[in-house]
């Protein structure tokens, strides 16, 4: 629920998946709920299971997707706007004034 990946069915990236779902059954489902309190993303199925913080849980602590702006940013999405568009697996480190734009060493190397 809490972390992004690859799903392993398509070539979509899951910036944000079901922490349960993907600790305890290796599935990568989309995330639909953030709770603030434990700081683990759910999916649909998965927030009817999380009841340990009580009734007051289901009226203020879990951000939906219409709250989205207020989940903090995961690990994947994190590692995606770092990594250089042109060369995957570098990150970006540099910023070119001339081109106004990020690059990685390479991207330097090559164009700036």
């Amino acid at each position: 629920m809490g972390t992004s990946g690859i799903s392993r069915n398509s070539d979509v990236v899951k910036y944000y998946c079901c922490t349960i779902c993907e600790t305890e059954q290796s599935v990568e489902v989309d995330a639909d709920f953030y709770c603030k309190t434990c700081l683990k993303y759910f999916c649909r199925t998965g927030i009817h299971f999380h009841r340990q913080h009580g009734r007051w849980f289901y009226k203020k602590s879990p951000y939906g997707k219409d709250k989205i702006m207020k989940w903090p940013l995961s690990k994947k999405m994190e590692t995606s706007l770092l990594t250089c568009v042109i060369h995957k697996g570098e990150k970006l480190t540099m910023y070119c004034t001339d081109h106004s734009q990020l690059c990685c060493s390479k991207c330097v190397e090559l164009n700036h």
